[in-house]
């Protein structure tokens, strides 16, 4: 037996299903934020490459003079192409972005200069510190020995000319950004489906409400009957002369329209995972009734639902069978 009050609860709106998604929504949202922030803030804070003996530290070079690259590598199919850079005091290897080497074209310019010109003002570029790996150091001493034509630089003294660290213009704080806020995705995508699901809801049972006009009474009191029947699981009544449903908002189907019911199973590995009825009404349109997970005490509720449409409907077609889907077409309305 159905319960009027109880059904009119369970098809009103939840306004904390509302509130869940839009907290959900705003966790994602100030967490975001948060990570920009941040990163802006990095790029605010910027530390000169001498004072610099660490990796992933954002830092910058006032370049004065500068050579030809001596060295180049692929990154991710991207071509870096690696210098000497000299500030007023000290010696830098960096990796030169085109962006940032096309900046520089007057230092270099300067640098290879075959008469004495009047030096440019200093450059200033940006990029985030590297260890100098092995194989770099190899080839920085052979570029270096070779430039002064002497053997001055060795792996001994390497750290004391060039550091422990290299400038790579390629990155910034901002360039791990996506990968970042792609943390907070997940968070944002369930409250906009939370927030999305509750409004499709409260629509389409007021679209329902709607369209049943005079008869929405009617199927209240059906509901209310004592021949009524009532499958919480499933969120499913089924009355008199209808089949109510309110799983995703409010759906209410006539028996009269009703040509054609049948089970549907979905599987996974082989093994039986969940259960739906699938009605087929006079428009030739499928509806999911309900689905339950395939539990024994779920499986013995959808049997018990399913012989109830049997036993008020029993002129439908029940099952899929191909003898059915062609009888289903007869009965379609045209």
């Amino acid at each position: 037996m159905g319960n009027k009050e109880e059904f009119l609860k369970n098809i009103k709106s939840n306004k904390i299903t509302l509130i869940v998604g839009i907290l959900f929504l705003l966790s994602s949202l100030v967490s975001g934020i948060m990570v920009y922030y941040n990163k802006d803030k990095e790029m605010k804070t910027v530390e000169s490459l001498a004072d610099v003996k660490k990796e992933n530290v954002y830092a910058s070079i006032d370049v004065q003079v500068m050579t030809d690259y001596f060295a180049t590598n692929d990154y991710a199919g991207i071509e870096h192409k690696t210098y000497f850079v000299w500030d007023n005091e000290y010696l830098y290897i960096v990796d030169l972005n085109d962006k940032t080497r096309e900046a520089l074209n007057s230092i270099y310019d300067y640098s290879y200069a075959e008469e004495k010109q009047e030096r440019p003002n200093a450059v200033t570029i940006k990029g985030m510190t590297k260890t100098i790996p092995s194989d770099l150091k190899k080839i920085a001493i052979d570029a270096y020995n070779t430039l002064y034509d002497e053997k001055i630089l060795n792996t001994s003294n390497f750290s004391d000319y060039l550091g422990v660290v290299y400038l790579d213009t390629f990155e910034s704080p901002m360039t791990d950004l996506t990968t970042e806020l792609i943390v907070c995705l997940p968070t944002l995508i369930i409250g906009a489906i939370v927030i999305f699901v509750y409004f499709r809801k409260n629509t389409n049972t007021k679209k329902c409400i709607e369209k049943l006009e005079r008869k929405w009474e009617e199927v209240l009191q059906e509901i209310d009957a004592s021949d009524s029947f009532y499958f919480k699981k499933a969120k499913v009544y089924i009355t008199r002369n209808y089949i109510v449903s309110y799983v995703g908002g409010l759906e209410v189907y006539l028996h009269s329209d009703i040509v054609w019911i049948y089970p549907h199973e979905y599987r996974y590995n082989g093994s039986l995972s969940q259960k739906s009825i699938m009605i087929v009404t006079k428009n030739g349109k499928a509806h999911k009734l309900a689905t339950v997970s395939a539990s024994k005490k779920n499986l013995n509720t959808f049997d018990e639902m399913y012989d109830t449409l049997m036993n008020r409907m029993p002129n439908v077609l029940s099952g899929y069978t191909k003898e059915n889907k062609e009888k289903a077409k007869e009965l379609y309305q045209k």
